[in-house]
This record gives structure tokens, sequence and C-alpha cells, in this order.
């Protein structure tokens, strides 16, 4: 990202100069100390507490969220992984097509402007609050969305889950394997979470294979409500440093 954009974020630690610039949508971040811990800053703020976590980075991911640009997040030889935009649903109804795709998840919406809509959402209650979730995986010589992995938030578990889903095409490539280790090494990189699971039906041999060659150890079944399934519950350990 070019260095104009990334000095365009504003550092501020007063909350009334930090509601200007939300209202103006203008970038900015806030510095939280001990001189402005009483104040009462706009929701959905970024806050630190240390200037020393303010680098490059970060400012290019406050600038990019505020002006609805999606955030790289990492990369491999063949993939780069990335959020997800609402100009990438009509490629994923095109990976969906294919009925094995959801022989094991759900489909998409029927309705294109539904899933338009709830992306949007996701985008922003997700992406938004969480810094993570489920992301597209495309090809880098290319920009070819093929498929999608990430990590959310599941309660009850103590960790986050993975997910992923490739297009038919793409399968049986190393894409799945490529795209979940660098998801993966990013979560205990960048996350610092060491505890992940994934929750597979004892059919989906593919994909129990994946999880197996990831680390992923069998659990037991358990009970998804939300899809009325039981499932296989994988779960991989990664060791502290």
């Amino acid at each position: 990202m070019p260095m104009n954009n990334i000095n365009k974020v504003r550092i501020t630690e007063d909350a009334e100069e930090a509601a200007c610039f939300a209202a103006s949508r203008t970038p900015y971040i806030v510095w939280l100390n001990d001189q402005n811990k009483e104040q009462c800053f706009p929701s959905g703020s970024y806050c630190v507490e240390h200037l020393s976590d303010i680098d490059a980075r970060c400012l290019d991911r406050v600038y990019r969220r505020f002006h609805d640009i999606p955030w790289d997040i990492t990369e491999t030889p063949r993939v780069r992984i990335r959020e997800i935009t609402v100009e990438d649903v009509p490629k994923l109804y095109e990976l969906y097509r294919d009925e094995s795709i959801t022989a094991f998840m759900e489909p998409l919406f029927a309705d294109p402007q539904q899933e338009m809509i709830y992306t949007e959402e996701y985008i922003k209650n997700v992406y938004g609050f969480y810094g993570y979730g489920m992301w597209v995986i495309e090809k880098r010589d290319s920009g070819q969305v093929i498929g999608r992995a990430g990590l959310e938030y599941n309660e009850g578990f103590d960790g986050l889950e993975l997910g992923f889903m490739l297009g038919v095409p793409y399968q049986h490539r190393g894409y799945a394997y490529e795209a979940c280790s660098a998801v993966l090494a990013y979560g205990i990189e960048e996350l610092g979470q060491h505890r992940y699971c994934s929750y597979i039906h004892e059919k989906n041999l593919a994909s129990i294979r994946l999880c197996e060659r990831l680390g992923f150890e069998a659990q037991g079944k358990v009970w998804r409500s939300e899809i009325k399934k039981e499932l296989i519950q994988y779960v991989f350990c990664a060791k502290k440093p």
C-alpha cells in the first residue's frame, strides 16, 4: 500500500477528536492510556494500548477497514487468503454449483441478493468485531477464487474452528492442504491461538484425510444442533513456544 495512504491514518488520544474522525470517515486509531481511560470513544474505534503496536501493517489494515478494502491475510507459493467481498458472491455460486459441494455443508442462499446482504453483514459484524472469519482462497497467478478457508469462534470450544471448502476443479491438487496450513499458521502466529477444531461428517472422507494430514485427531462424535447432524470432532493443538 502506498505510504501516502498509510499517512492518512490519524492517531488520537482524545475522544472528541476521535468523534470528529468517525463522523468524517477519517481512518484513525485511539491510543488508550492513563490520561483518557475515563473518556468515551466512538463505538467501533480501533484501539491500542502501546504506540509500539502501530506499525505499517497495522496502519494499512485500519485504512482498509475504514474504506471497505479487504485485508490480505496470508499467502503461499500458489494461493492467497484474503477477506471476502460482495463482488466475490457470484464466484462462490459458480463453485457451489456442483452438488458434491453441499453434500456435507450448508448451501448458499437460493437468492443471490440474500447472500450479498449476508456477506455485507458478515464483513461488518464478524471481520469488524473479531478481525478474522471465513476468507476466500484465490490463485496468486490469476486471482481466480477457488474456495474458502478460515477460522471462526465456536461457543463451547476453547479455541477456534477451522473451516474449508474447495471448488471441484481445484480438488486433489494440494490447494486445500496448502491453504489450511497457512490459515493455521496465521492463527498461531498472528492470533495467538493454539487450539483448533473441525467438525466433519463421517462420510466426508476427503476432509477427514485432510484434517489428519494437518495433524488433527478425532475426539468422538458431537451433535451440532444448528445443522441437526452428528459430526466427528477433530482437534488440533499446536505446541506453545
